[in-house]
């Protein structure tokens, strides 16, 4: 482990957290109903869901184990889920006072929308897992504590760096008028993507 592994972990997976998905759309939406924190605090919770999927991607891939197929298809049924049902729940709710955002029980909810939102998106531990045996040493057999905070850091400042441009274009765009727009396309988005999981596993 070195500066050097670090940095190209980060590199690789800010590229990657720059495509546009379910996390943009989630703090877009979320922006646009609360503003600068909601956005934030929505960046906050998906972040915590990187972190998870990172860990649990280091662990298995230092065990060389797969993911069974039934466990596989569980998790894109419960992401086709909540991406439709916070879709939804988006879609129809009403804008919320930044400073109603800035007390402890909309902060939480906030954030457990994007640490849903983040939970749903298995495809992340199928990155991370074909992401980090290049930068694993090859005679690492168990995680350390070390490792997980070397890994997970790398890919925590990098999503964050990935993600922030999207809070700070939505809150642009909600200021400049948006916000509507804004919240009816990113939950629109959230809908189209859930029901994309599913349709997916159906045929």
């Amino acid at each position: 482990m070195s500066l050097e592994i670090w940095i190209a972990l980060a590199a690789a997976n800010f590229i990657a957290s720059l495509v546009p998905g379910q996390n943009a759309a989630l703090i877009g939406s979320s922006t646009a109903r609360s503003g600068l924190p909601g956005g934030s605090f929505a960046m906050a919770g998906i972040l915590a869901a990187e972190l998870i999927w990172s860990v649990a991607a280091l662990v298995i891939a230092l065990g060389a184990r797969e993911l069974s197929p039934t466990l596989w298809t569980a998790l894109q049924i419960g992401s086709g889920i909540v991406l439709l049902a916070l879709g939804l729940h988006t879609l129809r709710a009403a804008p919320v006072d930044a400073i109603d955002v800035g007390r402890a029980p909309r902060r939480a909810r906030v954030a457990a929308h994007g640490l849903w939102i983040g939970l749903a998106n298995p495809m992340a531990l199928v990155f991370f897992l074909s992401l980090f045996p290049a930068f694993v040493p090859v005679n690492a057999t168990a995680p350390d504590l070390g490792m997980l905070v070397f890994y997970a850091s790398a890919v925590v400042a990098s999503s964050a760096a990935g993600l922030v441009p999207y809070v700070i274009a939505s809150n642009a765009l909600a200021k400049g008028g948006l916000a509507v727009p804004l919240q009816i396309s990113c939950s629109g988005m959230l809908v189209l993507l859930g029901g994309l999981v599913l349709l997916r596993l159906t045929l």
